[in-house]
């Protein structure tokens, strides 16, 4: 980490001082960036909130696709597997915490909201139209709610505009790895409302590869955005918003294994050589699979929103935002066990829907006044139903009985999660030069879910009666969480802020432990898992340098959080893996970030994000599956990460435009599954990408080659322990993504 950050300043060193004599102007500035962070518009200087910006251009030179490749752009930001059941998003972490929760009352640490509505468990996942992404860092429960404990994703959609007639469309072809077709166009319809519209089509291949049937995965991604705009005046403004998105993947769908044993613990598997016989060479690079089952897996997302500004006569500002959404997922089949052989495991998903009702009701007050405010009410419900039966084929060779020839398991769950919140936020100016921010949240829950689980039993010629086992559990609470802070402006380049935030995440029922622990058929009670309460400390700067040719934010803070939720995945017999909900004590986040923003010529931007989390470890003595991982790192929580980003342009003759550009990240071993073994976390590494493009001199057309991940490193998303369907001491498998993998594509854009 600190040779990266010793090139790095040496390079910028190098080009700073022909940047300094040049004279001022707006192209040779830093972009001002405008955030919403505090639920209204206001530059990012002047939010003491420590924030990563990715702008529209950004999230294009990146190549920001679906949500998970946001970490790429953000250090304290990473994601765990995208496959998991908490949906896109859901598996976010900022600063080390995030949630890695299955139960279907489970909430995501990191809220993602997409103008100004949260997503809960339906974000679609795909990067359609934005004009930028925020990236809050720590507990931002005050104006964003009970799922905000680690952060908040707050996404901008590009806004329709009135009077303006244009669009583009953009081809991607990316070999023998698919092909994308993004377009966009707006449209005016009169004086006082106009319509955007954006859809997209992508096809991407070579994932994984089934050596049983000798294809490889192929996911087909769809989506579709239609954003009304009227303002019939100037104080009043509707926004209307509708979108779809639909996603289907086949053909080895789930984990690929990285390491597979000779011999499992209890001497019942060869995993190596059970590989072998299918031809699946195991590797820590290997995306090979070989499965005999019905490879399927879909998902579409359907959402509406409509938010109404309204400013009042005496300035202030009347904003509602109502919307409904809803992500149904199903039917999918997986083939766990990744193998032809014995002891199978196949899950089928009939469905997993879920329902989800928003209401946001709230006032602010005219801005850059002695007492600036945000009043609010917001209301929330889900409903989440799911159906997961498993089958699992043990050896057919032994005798039957006593040797079970399957055992099938439906599982039928329901949730309903309701919410109701009012909060507040004030700035008090007190001088020119001095903020007191106050800011406090009252929101009262109500969970609730039931669970039933059937088992049939199957031998030879019979089947044993059905085993039905039900729970159910529900919960109620209230909580008060909050903000306090105090801002201070140096000069009109420097400020400096200290606030102390308490954040809250709503409680789970867990039905499955006390099924998996009852030895026969049922009733029983759910227990609750409590609700997760960060309090977090935290110091931070702006500055601006140089004539703003250098923007830098600085931030150090310390987080403690009571009753983390997390998850103990366990074996059962009959090596099926079974995970359950608990609370860890106490976790504590600590570290220092910074974000640079730089313009040293008029032809160079520069981008940088650091972060280094020096603690986010299990308590002394805190056991997983009979693994002691007290001093462990959580998963997904790199001790050092950092991104950089350079673009650079030339005028070519004719007009035309050359453009050069870079990303790096790097990042320290990170776990990924929770065994205090070191197969569970990947090694520290470096990912580098490269682009060049040219833009023709009206800038209707442009042309972009590119290279990702240039090393083509096999990053994992996600890493599970042991190989399912192999028992304890079998190895390891890596859930893979494109970013694991180099790719080689062009761009060819058109706007009119």
């Amino acid at each position: 980490m600190k040779t990266h950050l010793t090139v790095l300043s040496m390079s910028l060193a190098a080009i700073w001082q022909p940047a300094v004599a040049q004279s001022t102007d707006s192209k040779s500035e830093v972009e001002t960036v405008v955030v919403t962070a505090q639920k209204r518009s206001q530059s990012i200087k002047e939010v003491p909130v420590a924030i990563t910006v990715v702008s529209a251009t950004q999230l294009e030179r990146a190549s920001v696709k679906d949500i998970s490749d946001l970490a790429k752009t953000a250090a304290a930001l990473e994601f765990g597997d995208p496959n998991s059941n908490a949906g896109p998003g859901g598996s976010a972490s900022i600063r080390g915490i995030g949630t890695a929760v299955m139960t279907i009352s489970a909430e995501s640490s990191v809220g993602v909201v997409v103008d100004g509505v949260p997503q809960g468990s339906t974000a679609s996942g795909l990067m359609l139209d934005l004009a930028r992404v925020e990236v809050l860092r720590g507990p931002q429960g005050t104006l964003f709610g009970k799922n905000a404990s680690a952060g908040v994703l707050n996404m901008s959609t590009q806004a329709p505009i009135i009077g303006d007639s244009g669009g583009n469309v953009q081809f991607e072809y990316k070999g023998s790895h698919g092909a994308a077709l993004r377009a966009t166009t707006n449209i005016p319809i009169n004086d006082i409302s106009a319509l955007r519209i954006s859809g997209l089509t992508e096809r991407n291949e070579g994932v994984y590869h089934n050596t049983y049937n000798d294809k490889d995965s192929l996911t087909k991604n769809s989506g579709a955005r239609i954003r009304y705009l009227l303002k019939p005046n100037s104080d009043v403004t509707l926004n209307l918003i509708a979108e779809a998105s639909n996603t289907r993947s086949e053909n080895a769908v789930f984990f690929a294994p990285a390491v597979a044993t000779v011999t499992n613990t209890a001497g019942s598997h060869h995993p190596a050589a059970e590989f072998a016989a299918c031809g699946v060479t195991v590797s820590k690079t290997n995306n090979q699979v070989c499965s005999d089952g019905p490879e399927l897996s879909r998902a579409q997302v359907r959402g509406f929103s409509g938010q109404l500004d309204w400013n009042l006569a005496n300035g202030h500002t009347l904003t509602s935002i109502t919307a409904l959404r809803k992500r149904e997922v199903g039917p999918n089949t997986v083939s766990i066990d990744m193998s032809e052989g014995y002891d199978k495991v196949r899950n089928y998903t009939p469905y997993q829907n879920v329902k989800q009702f928003s209401q946001e009701l709230r006032i602010a007050s005219p801005a850059k006044q002695p007492i600036e405010y945000v009043l609010g009410a917001f209301y929330a419900s889900s409903d989440v139903d799911r159906d997961t039966l498993t089958t699992i084929l043990p050896n057919p060779v032994l005798p039957s009985p006593p040797v079970p020839r399957s055992i099938a398991t439906d599982s039928v769950e329901h949730a309903k999660l309701t919410t109701k919140a009012l909060f507040g936020q004030t700035t008090f100016r007190l001088t020119d030069t001095t903020n007191l921010i106050t800011g406090l949240r009252y929101t009262s829950d109500n969970v609730s879910s039931d669970y039933s689980q059937s088992s049939v039993v199957a031998f030879d010629g019979f089947s044993l009666p059905a085993t039905v086992k039900t729970a159910a559990g529900s919960a109620h609470e209230t909580n008060v969480s909050g903000k306090l802070g105090l801002q201070q402006t140096l000069s009109k380049d420097a400020n400096v802020y200290a606030t102390l935030s308490r954040g809250y995440k709503g409680p789970q029922i867990d039905n499955e432990s006390p099924i998996s622990a009852a030895a026969g058929a049922g009733s029983y009670q759910g227990k609750l898992v409590q609700p997760e309460v960060p309090t977090s400390l935290e110091l931070g700067t702006k500055l601006s340098f140089l004539n703003r040719r250098l923007d830098l934010d600085l931030a150090v803070f310390h987080t403690k959080i009571k009753d983390f939720q997390e998850q103990n995945c366990t074996l059962t017999d009959v090596g099926a893996l079974s995970c359950t909900p608990i609370n860890v004590p106490n976790v504590t986040s600590k570290g220092f970030e910074a974000d640079v923003r730089a313009r040293p010529l008029p032809q160079l931007q520069i981008g940088m994000s650091v972060a280094v989390i020096l603690d986010t470890s299990y308590p002394t003595g805190f056991v997983f599956d009979n693994s002691n991982v007290g001093g462990e790192r959580l998963l997904y929580s790199p001790k050092q990460k950092a991104t950089l980003s350079a673009d650079y342009s030339w005028e070519l003759p004719g007009d035309y435009e050359l453009k050069l550009g870079g990303d790096l990240v790097y990042k320290s071993r990170v776990r990924y599954c929770n065994l205090a073994d070191v197969e569970c976390s990947f090694r520290g590494h470096t990912i580098s990408s490269l682009r060049l493009g040219i833009n023709s001199p009206d800038n209707k057309w442009g042309v972009q080659l590119y290279a990702r991940n240039l090393s083509d490193t096999r990053v994992p998303n996600g890493i599970i322990y042991p190989l399912p369907g192999k028992g304890a001491g079998s190895g390891f498998a890596y859930s893979l993504g494109d970013n694991s993998f180099r790719r080689v594509g062009v761009t060819v854009d058109y706007r009119f």
